[in-house]
């Protein structure tokens, strides 16, 4: 155990001390950073009889949405919210928020100055069902999420939550970025011996065999967690910061109204954040492996980058049921807003689990099985080095 563990701080401070991961881990935190300030940047907002930046545009909508916060979406705050729309059609009035929140719901302006709290919940439930029907579930699929849409409260209670459902927005940048740096950090972790003709003195040293490869699996890993933690919290940092962190508690329906899951916003950000460790390390075992069996750096980083943009550019129809469920459970695609509305379930011994409970359950697999056949081929290699 002492000397995995020497072997392992030897390992990751050669990852962490190669001057590429310095400027790519530094450029990566900055689009980090500036995802949450190209809001900001914005200088053309027209509110009420001015016009405003980015910065006062998001300090005005935070301050309406606090005022109404607590207040149920029902008859009366609709009432209220017609009234003053009825005094200026401008935006910046103090009903706002809830005028785009329903408008978000009806999808069109004259309809959500005329809805009331019965219409305005049935055109929601509609929009959960026409969602089910587009994505061709089956009947048991569609009773289940049936039963989890009822047991959500309802009128919602409403709540400002921009900061943290900012976090889904940009969690699709932020994996690809994990994918970069693990690329550009990762994919020489076994293919620099061979490169350096290293490898043979190594693989003939007394820890060459099992310790080192354990050693050199675990800083890989470690380092893709470190990788997706700090992406996440900097992401987190400045867009707390900047939206405010009001809201975890709320109604996941009040951040992304077609979903139908009965979970709060906060604990949705729980899930993405779980998500986001889980798939930074599947991506560090995936490149560590291409590493040992490619011997070359080059094509360990390019391959992963080449199958991120494939991905990128495919959608199969929901026609194609397993084709389409399979391409979007893929890393590459699972980080994305709109998982949180993809209603198609993986029936397991009986029950059903959504995308984001099967999910871990195939990258561990996965990482598990690279894992094994990575010892096989690494202890193989030393047999017949020369």
């Amino acid at each position: 155990m002492k000397q995995i563990s020497t072997l392992y701080t030897y390992e990751l401070k050669k990852i962490i001390n190669r001057k590429a991961v310095w400027i790519a881990g530094g450029v990566m935190i900055l689009l980090c950073a500036f995802l949450s300030f190209s809001d900001l940047m914005s200088t053309s907002y027209e509110y009420g009889d001015a016009g405003i930046n980015g910065y006062e545009k998001i300090r005005a909508d935070r301050e309406f949405a606090r005022a109404l916060a607590g207040r149920k979406i029902d008859d009366a705050l609709l009432q209220e919210m017609r009234d003053s729309r009825k005094e200026t059609d401008a935006a910046g009035n103090g009903y706002t928020p809830i005028y785009s929140y329903v408008r978000e719901i009806t999808r069109d302006n004259d309809q959500a100055l005329k809805t009331d709290e019965g219409g305005l919940y049935e055109e929601w439930e509609n929009t959960i069902s026409r969602n089910n029907e587009e994505q061709m579930l089956t009947e048991k699929e569609t009773a289940y999420w049936e039963e989890k849409s009822a047991r959500i409260e309802k009128p919602f209670t409403y709540r400002y939550t921009k900061g943290w459902s900012n976090l889904w927005e940009y969690a699709y940048t932020i994996n690809y970025m994990v994918m970069f740096m693990l690329a550009i950090s990762l994919s020489g972790i076994f293919s620099f011996e061979r490169l350096r003709k290293t490898d043979a003195i190594i693989l003939c040293s007394r820890y060459g065999k099992k310790q080192l490869y354990t050693a050199k699996i675990l800083a890989g890993g470690t380092f893709g967690l470190a990788a997706g933690l700090v992406f996440f919290a900097v992401t987190a940092l400045f867009c707390l910061s900047i939206y405010g962190a009001d809201g975890f508690h709320a109604a996941l329906q009040l951040a992304f109204p077609q979903s139908a899951w009965n979970m709060s916003v906060g604990g949705a950000v729980l899930v993405l954040f779980f998500m986001l460790l889980v798939i930074s390390v599947f991506y560090s075992i995936i490149i560590m492996f291409l590493s040992l069996v490619l011997k070359n750096s080059i094509s360990a980083m390019a391959l992963p980058v080449g199958v991120m943009i494939l991905t990128m550019l495919i959608g199969v129809p929901y026609q194609f049921r397993t084709a389409s469920q399979i391409i979007d459970l893929l890393p590459t695609k699972l980080l994305a807003a709109w998982e949180l509305w993809d209603n198609r379930l993986v029936p397991v011994f009986g029950t059903f689990l959504t995308n984001f409970q099967i999910a871990p359950i195939v990258y561990i697999t996965v990482i598990l099985l690279l894992v094994w056949a990575g010892k096989r081929i690494y202890r193989k290699r030393q047999v017949s080095a020369d």
